[in-house]
C-alpha cells in the first residue's frame, strides 16, 4: 500500500523525517517560511490513495502533508516523496501520537478525517485547527459536530461541494419579490446520488427557516450523476437550481410573481479534491452555519 500512495517516495527512519524533508525541500522557496499549514489524512487504506494525490497536488501552496492509513502496525515504516510523508496501516491507538509527531506545531493544522474509528476523532479534534469530515457514511459522526465543535472547527467536505450551491439559493433571495414569496413555497425536492448531501443541503434550508414542518422534503436519489443535481423550491411559485448539461456549470431560475421570468448559467467551480481542500485552507473560523445545517437534517424527513 506504500507504494500506491507515494510511488516516487523513499523508505526513512522515523528519526530521519525532518531531515528528509528539509534535504528535500523546493529549492525556488525558502526552507520553513514556505510553508503555511500541515494537512493530515487519515482514514481506511482504501480511501488514503486518492487522498495521497489530492495532497500531492497542493505542493504549490506551501504545506506539509501527512498521510496515515489505518491498520495494525505499531511502528510502519515512513516514506516520503517531496513535502508528503505516509505511514501505512498504523494501528490506531497511535494515531494521535504519530499527528503531533508530524504536524508543524507552529503552523495550522487541517485534519482530513476519510472515514474510521469515531472515537478517535476526539483526540484529532484537539490537535487540529480545522477538522474536515469526509466520510462515506457520515451518520456515526453528524451527530457528534456539536462535542467535536468544542475543541476545533468543525466542517465536512460535503458542506464544501455545497457553497456554490448555498450561495446560489442564498442569492435568490436577495431579491424583495422572493423574499415576499417564501410563505408560498411548500416543497423542497433534492436529487442527486448521494442522500447524505441532499439532506444536508435540506437541514441547511431548516435551519435558516427554523421550522420543522415548513415544507414538505422529497428526496430523490439518481445513482451515477453527481452529489447534487437539482434543487426545487415550489409552491405556488418557483425556484429552481439544477446541474447544467455542461457539468461545469448549474443554471438558476425563478418563476415569481411581479418578476420576470430569469434565468442565468454560474460556473460551479472546480470540484476535484485539491481545489476543496484549498477552500478550506483559506478558513479558520468556527463554521456555525455547517453545525446548525447538521442539526437540523435530523429533523428532515
Amino acid at each position: 500500500m506504500t507504494e500506491v500512495l507515494l510511488p516516487s517516495g523513499t523508505d526513512v527512519a522515523f528519526a530521519e523525517i525532518e531531515g528528509t524533508l528539509l534535504r528535500g525541500a523546493d529549492a525556488r522557496h525558502a526552507v520553513g517560511r514556505a510553508l503555511t499549514a500541515t494537512v493530515v489524512a487519515a482514514g481506511p487504506a482504501e480511501r488514503l490513495a486518492e487522498a495521497a494525490e489530492a495532497i500531492v497536488d497542493l505542493k504549490g501552496i506551501g504545506v506539509r502533508g501527512v498521510l496515515i492509513s489505518h491498520g495494525d502496525d505499531p511502528a510502519p515504516v515512513p516514506r516520503i516523496s517531496s513535502h508528503v510523508v505516509a505511514l501505512n496501516g498504523l494501528r490506531l491507538e497511535y494515531l494521535n501520537n504519530a499527528v503531533a509527531a508530524l504536524r508543524l506545531s507552529s503552523l495550522p493544522t487541517l485534519i482530513w478525517w476519510r472515514g474510521g474509528n469515531v472515537p478517535n476523532l476526539d483526540g484529532l479534534a484537539q490537535l487540529a485547527d480545522r477538522l474536515v469530515l469526509d466520510a462515506d457514511d457520515p451518520s456515526d459522526v453528524w451527530p457528534r459536530v456539536d462535542e467535536l465543535a468544542q475543541h476545533t472547527s468543525v466542517t465536512d467536505l460535503r458542506w464544501t461541494r455545497l457553497t456554490r450551491w448555498r450561495a446560489l439559493m442564498a442569492h435568490f433571495f436577495d431579491i424583495p419579490e422572493i423574499q415576499a414569496a417564501l410563505p408560498d413555497f411548500r416543497t423542497l425536492r433534492i436529487e442527486g446520488s448521494d442522500m447524505h448531501t441532499l439532506r444536508l443541503f435540506a437541514g441547511w434550508i431548516l435551519s435558516l427557516v427554523g421550522k420543522p414542518d415548513r415544507f414538505a422534503f422529497e428526496f430523490v436519489e439518481q445513482k451515477g450523476t453527481a452529489p447534487i443535481e437539482r434543487v426545487l423550491l415550489a409552491g405556488a411559485q418557483q425556484l429552481e437550481i439544477r446541474m447544467a448539461p455542461s457539468r461545469s456549470c448549474v443554471v438558476t431560475s425563478a418563476e415569481i410573481r411581479n418578476l420576470s421570468s430569469a434565468s442565468r448559467t454560474v460556473s460551479l467551480g472546480d470540484q476535484d479534491l485539491c481545489a476543496l481542500l484549498g477552500e478550506e485552507l483559506r478558513i479558520r473560523a468556527r463554521d456555525l452555519a455547517f453545525e446548525r445545517a447538521v442539526a437540523a437534517s435530523r429533523n428532515v424527513s
